[in-house]
């Protein structure tokens, strides 16, 4: 599963590592510190408020403050789950500053990849979380649908949110490439999206939400 990645425009997805030599999986060794670092990892993510928290300090250093009234949360709801992620090492206190007898405290991501479990196998409790991170970040991309939908003004054919599913029929060597090529097209997006420096002021975000697992059938 691949770690979560934290760039302002991406979802949120998962990465295992591990395995034996000339497998889909590379063969890397895991500690049991890393395990529970990884577990502790997504499950500080495995709620809403925490994703949309994630997304906002991926766009570079801010406060508390400043994501507050970016999500148009009130300061105080946040200050816990702020203070959640930095214990997990999700976040990382960069600076501080004085302003008017107050304290203003600058976080930042602290790294690029978030809940990365190396080896062959996923630990339960790692499981566990991923399955609540999962469906937290799909429970939010169906609330963003839905809400998309309702809103006549954004339904139209130029547009309107965009809803794909594709099924395949891969055998297990294809199964790394068409990985490879998934990230590279969710990657190219991405470059594509932040050609022409800041935004407008009518800009706004969009969110790409991506799975790729088997499908039930012929699962007992």
């Amino acid at each position: 599963m691949r770690a979560v990645r934290h760039r302002p425009s991406t979802p949120v997805v998962a990465r295992r590592r591990g395995g034996r030599r000339g497998g889909p999986w590379p063969a890397v060794g895991a500690t049991a510190a890393s395990r529970r670092r990884a577990t502790q990892q997504l499950r500080a993510l495995a709620h809403p408020i925490r994703l949309r928290l994630l997304e906002a300090f991926a766009r570079g250093r801010r406060t508390t403050m400043q994501v507050a009234a970016q999500l148009g949360e009130p300061p105080t709801r946040l200050y816990h789950h702020v203070n959640a992620l930095e214990r997990a090492g999700i976040l990382k206190l960069v600076e501080t500053r004085q302003v008017r007898g107050t304290t203003e405290k600058y976080f930042e991501l602290a790294r690029k990849e978030i809940g990365t479990v190396r080896g062959p196998r996923l630990p339960a409790a790692y499981r566990a979380s991923l399955t609540a991170i999962a469906a937290a970040v799909f429970e939010e991309a169906r609330a963003e649908l839905l809400a998309a939908i309702a809103d006549s003004s954004a339904v139209s054919r130029a547009r309107g949110p965009v809803v794909l599913r594709m099924v395949l029929t891969l055998p297990p060597s294809r199964l790394a490439q068409v990985r490879r090529r998934l990230r590279a097209a969710m990657t190219a997006i991405q470059r594509d999206c932040k050609k022409g420096g800041t935004p407008p002021p009518q800009a706004r975000q969009w969110a790409l939400t991506m799975a790729f697992a088997p499908t039930m059938v012929g699962r007992k």
